[in-house]
């Protein structure tokens, strides 16, 4: 257990770390995949989509929650440490290999359920990356259960330029879907070989089961919160790979895959560091919610203004991501960029708020009440189209992060009303920026003028916030925080 200010230094560390890793990981995946989206057609994609969905599903099953349990739980001893992480690891390890197993047996049913009759053995391949996953697992939560986000990041960074040399010339190949394959196993391969080999913690046979009953309540809510939001997550993929063909497979799955990295740059760099920290700080509600407010307005700062950004110039980014031949996609990049940036603070910041009070449970309830209006509504909308399902997709979706936000306040001190006090100032500041971006859209109709008119509208929201003394202060602060950082 860290003393306070060792926690704020080390959280401090991590966050840099993690915030350089996410910014260089972002430079290099939307390379690969702006290469791969000119060289694949979207079938291509829409085949991955449906093994990725699998693979990820099952994934759910080998973790079982033991990462979170160990990142979140406060450990008596060393040795109660070393147990927890042994019977956590060969458990995992253990279910992977049987699950392959079972993918390769049932592999040619998987590929009809998903709406991909025949590519069996896609599935059965692709599900290779299981047994690899279970070693890089626990080993990433011993690094962030330890605030050691500089290891993480030269793996993150070796791992994600995998792909670009493995799969960006195989699919120059023609090797298509198993470019794509391919090179995520090699990806995996990679990562939980560094992870291990630059681990102070190596496997050893020991195990427990009375240790594995101890971390069951907990890993089994989390387990069942982790499956409902895989479903939530994938039960787009689903409707539509049953209810449409391939193309609109392809460009959903990849649309809604290229959007969420833009913002994971930002809840991909602070969420899991957040809530390392406040795992740390669960029993110290003061250093807690101060610990909150800090990451609160810090990447409020930047995701409440990216969402509408995301949807004003919904065409710009969808040419940058995807190119021209993805058009149908305007719409679903637009809305879902608006709804994935802002549920980085009301959806994913109050899920950190209730794993780290230990209360996954509440996960499992806000997801499967999200599962209950959707399935219904996604149904109901695609009998009128691609489009109708987009816009309903979306507009179901906002009930998570609402739901969310009240569980949360219901196991901390932390109110809503006290969420939106703090952001008030960003919120009106992009107000004022987006009705200066819908003036120069329509005003403006150069292609090059459009990219010119984003930083325009940057250049609004920074000095609006300038302008309040409040948020000027805040803005000096967090200048002077990156400027010590980057000197360390």
């Amino acid at each position: 257990m860290f003393g306070v200010n060792d926690i704020s230094k080390k959280v401090g560390n991590a966050a840099k770390w993690s915030i350089f890793t996410e910014i260089i990981v972002k430079l290099i995946s939307p390379v690969t995949s702006m290469i791969l989206a000119r060289v694949l057609s979207p079938e291509a994609f829409g085949v991955v989509a449906t093994v990725t969905m699998i693979v990820s599903f099952t994934d759910i099953f080998t973790d079982a929650g033991f990462q979170k349990y160990l990142v979140q739980h406060q450990f008596s001893n060393e040795n109660d440490k070393d147990l927890s992480i042994c019977t956590a690891f060969w458990t995992n390890f253990g279910s992977s290999v049987i699950l392959w197993f079972l993918i390769f047996i049932f592999s040619g049913q998987l590929s009809e359920m998903v709406g991909n009759p025949g590519m069996g053995h896609v599935i059965c391949i692709g599900a290779l990356i299981l047994p690899v996953t279970s070693f890089s697992s626990i080993q990433t939560a011993l690094y962030r259960k330890s605030l050691n986000y500089k290891t993480i990041s030269y793996t993150r960074i070796t791992v994600k330029l995998v792909p670009l040399i493995v799969t960006v010339p195989l699919a120059l190949l023609g090797l298509s879907y198993w470019a794509l394959i391919i090179g995520n196993i090699a990806g995996e391969l990679c990562n939980a070989f560094l992870l291990t080999m630059m681990s102070n913690w190596k496997p050893k046979f020991r195990y427990s089961l009375t240790k594995l009953k101890q971390m069951f309540q907990f890993c089994f809510w989390t387990l069942l919160g982790t499956i409902s939001s895989w479903f939530v997550t994938n039960i787009g993929v689903f409707v539509v790979g049953r209810l449409f063909n391939e193309h609109y497979l392809g460009i959903y799955k990849t649309s809604t895959t290229m959007v969420a990295q833009i913002t994971s740059i930002i809840s991909g760099a602070t969420i899991s560091v957040l809530f390392a920290a406040l795992s740390q700080l669960q029993n110290d509600e003061a250093q807690y919610q101060k610990m909150y407010t800090d990451f609160l307005k810090g990447i409020g700062l930047l995701v409440v203004p990216l969402g509408a950004g995301i949807f004003l110039y919904r065409d710009v980014v969808r040419g940058i991501l995807l190119g021209g031949q993805w058009v149908e996609a305007d719409l679903l990049v637009g809305l879902w960029g608006f709804i994935l940036a802002e549920s980085v603070i009301f959806n994913d910041m109050s899920g950190v708020i209730i794993l780290s009070k230990g209360k996954p449970d509440l996960l499992f309830v806000s997801n499967s009440i999200q599962a209950v209006c959707m399935i219904p509504a996604l149904y109901i909308a695609s009998q009128y189209g691609f489009k109708a399902f987009v816009l309903v997709s979306c507009i179901v979706r906002i009930q998570l992060p609402v739901t969310q936000s009240i569980m949360a306040q219901r196991v901390s001190h932390i109110r809503i009303w006290e969420v939106l006090k703090q952001l008030r100032h960003y919120i009106f500041a992009t107000l004022i920026m987006s009705l200066g971006a819908i003036l120069l859209r329509t005003c403006i109709t150069s292609t090059i003028l459009q990219y010119f008119s984003i930083l325009i509208c940057i250049f609004i929201y920074f000095g609006i916030l300038f302008v309040i003394p409040d948020t000027r202060t805040e803005l000096y602060r967090f200048l002077l925080m990156a400027k010590s950082k980057l000197k360390k």
